[in-house]
């Protein structure tokens, strides 16, 4: 790793099943971890002579996920199904050093994909609820 820079070969999703993490196989990439923006409050009075302004609570936004749409995989059937419910499920990027982005999120979308001379792919979205943590996954 030259000056700090890692890769992201062999980063992998992971998602709480109860006690138990399951790995999302298939996982291509991600986009949008830490995009989000907090609110901008206006304090603005008839005293100011500008806008006065403070920094709502931070919101971590959405992250994107690009899967090989496996049917038979646990971890995507567990995103599906975390779609219908609408219910917050624990999910973790774990990086090949074993730092991982952990949070919770709604699944929004799990939308399925398909071309001439192309496998089958699926782009998952999901609404993060609450701060992204950074932490160290214990192998």
């Amino acid at each position: 790793m030259a000056n700090g820079v890692m890769l992201a070969r062999k980063t992998r999703l992971e998602v709480k099943d109860g006690e138990n993490w399951i790995q999302v196989k298939g996982f291509k990439d991600f986009s949008g971890l830490g995009g989000g923006s907090a609110a901008v409050v206006d304090v603005s009075d008839l005293d100011s002579d500008a806008k006065e302004k403070l920094i709502g609570l931070p919101d971590e936004g959405q992250i994107s996920l690009t899967l090989n749409y496996i049917e038979s995989d646990p971890g995507q059937q567990f995103l599906e199904e975390a779609r219908l419910s609408g219910d917050l499920i624990d999910a973790r990027l774990v990086m090949r050093n074993n730092k991982a982005f952990a949070y919770s999120a709604a699944v929004l979308t799990f939308e399925k994909s398909g071309g001439v001379d192309a496998v089958m792919g699926a782009t998952v979205g999901m609404e993060i609820s609450g701060l992204v943590e950074k932490i160290t996954v214990t192998p």
